[in-house]
């Protein structure tokens, strides 16, 4: 059945058009409203969508800071910290060169913290050799 206002298919069995939403019943009023056109000002992009995206690495500084390397993690908390700060100012430069410092401060405390990882577990190792040959000694 197609609605006499709007001329839109609609199924036989419809009581109301899908299009205009009028009474598809045969004593209703022809009259045809269309909908206002959406407004051009009613989206407003989000803040973070509108200017240049500039990781922070702020999750990564503080797992290294917790994991790794606890002096070299607080630096590369601070850059991380200073991202978002300087793109809100506009500083876009700045931005980028605190993000970089924050990742390599974060590449270096995790580097650190696996060398320090890897000695203590040889320092470890050994330590449980000697226990082993002493034990083995005083039979």
């Amino acid at each position: 059945m197609n609605c006499p206002n709007c001329g839109t298919s609609n199924l036989d069995n419809s009581s109301i058009c899908i299009n205009c939403g009028r009474s598809l019943a045969a004593g209703a009023p022809q009259s045809y409203t269309p909908p206002p056109p959406p407004s051009v000002h009613s989206y407003s992009a989000p803040a973070a969508a509108v200017g240049p995206q500039v990781p922070n690495y702020l999750v990564q500084s503080i797992l290294v800071t917790l994991c790794c390397c606890l002096p070299l993690g607080v630096v590369a908390i601070i850059f991380a910290a200073q991202v978002n700060t300087k793109l809100a100012q506009g500083d876009v430069a700045g931005a980028i060169e605190a993000s970089g410092k924050a990742k390599m401060f974060c590449w270096i405390a995790f580097g650190i913290g696996i060398v320090a990882i890897l000695i203590s577990m040889l320092f470890n190792g050994a330590m449980i050799l000697q226990a082993i040959r002493e034990a083995s000694a005083n039979r």
